[in-house]
């Protein structure tokens, strides 16, 4: 197994330069799947998938769709104006909503389903099932925040798949209980449940692991400045702009997690502990565009 350091070149590698002749269509399409509104907090729930959906255009997806419960979608249209938002049938994401979900995932290069999802029962069947089509289908897909509770034992997964857990989201998803600061527990958690999966993990954290069971490599931020909500449904927006641009699912988390690194760091100087994801949204120009290229 090998393991190593992320470094700026994992980002260079995954920044495909774009073609002076190409459309919004040749640079990648990403499909957002997630927000409720039957809980308090809707909101919120809204304002993660939006969230998502800015951060996978503003790392160079050209075309980006997000599909939500019809209660929430003024709401997130008020977020953003650069959002195209599509109505489900319903409160939440259910079962009612696969057929619609599933032609959309049809036309998208990277689909990330959890942000603001919730844990209805309905919820995360119907997550579920969008999950196998992209899967039988060969799509890029991330399971972000609630979709990885979808049930990953019964769902034969592959390295086009990544998860993104936290400490207590790896717990629930039948990892071990991680101690604070230890690196090497952490590399070996990360690798085990990737190779057990069958898919990539993230493991998120001040030390960032991911692997796909063969690679590894380690993110490090100098800084806590992206402990606060919000900043994970960021993160899953940018390894989907990378993943549908063209990078191997591995690739792509490397390149996003040390993204989203870079851009903590660089917020702390400006804002110490006091950002909020939207800032991380905004911020991100700044640290991919030193590695934009065009081709003629």
């Amino acid at each position: 197994m090998k393991t190593g350091i992320a470094s700026s070149a994992d980002l260079d590698r995954a920044s495909k330069p774009r073609s002076l002749r190409g459309g919004k269509f040749s640079n990648g399409r990403v499909l957002v799947v997630g927000g409720s509104d039957r809980f308090h907090g809707a909101p919120l729930l809204a304002a993660s998938a939006a969230y998502t959906t800015l951060a996978a255009l503003r790392t160079g997806a050209g075309y980006a769709v997000l599909c939500v419960p019809r209660g929430i979608v003024s709401t997130i249209r008020a977020i953003s104006p650069d959002l195209i938002v599509v109505p489900l049938s319903g409160d939440i994401v259910g079962a009612s909503d696969v057929k619609q979900l599933c032609a959309e995932a049809s036309k998208a290069d990277a689909i990330v389903i959890g942000p603001g999802l919730g844990r209805n029962t309905g919820s995360l069947r119907a997550a579920a099932a969008l999950a196998r089509y992209c899967i039988e289908h060969g799509k890029k897909l991330i399971l972000d925040a609630d979709a990885l509770r979808i049930g990953l034992g019964s769902i034969k997964l592959d390295r086009n798949v990544l998860l993104t857990p936290n400490d207590h989201e790896f717990l629930a998803i039948g990892g071990k209980k991680l101690a604070a600061g230890g690196l090497k527990e952490r590399i070996d958690a990360t690798v085990a449940m990737a190779k057990r999966l069958h898919a990539v993990l993230l493991l998120k954290g001040h030390e960032t692991v991911v692997s796909d069971g063969a690679m590894t490599k380690v993110i490090r931020a100098r800084t806590a400045a992206l402990a606060t909500m919000g900043t994970g449904d960021v993160l899953s927006g940018i390894v989907a702009g990378f993943a549908a641009r063209g990078n191997e699912m591995f690739d792509a988390a490397v390149a996003g997690a040390y993204a989203h690194a870079a851009i903590g760091d660089r917020l702390y100087g400006l804002k110490g502990y006091h950002l909020l994801a939207s800032d991380i949204v905004e911020q991100i120009p700044s640290v991919l565009k030193p590695f934009d290229r065009t081709t003629y």
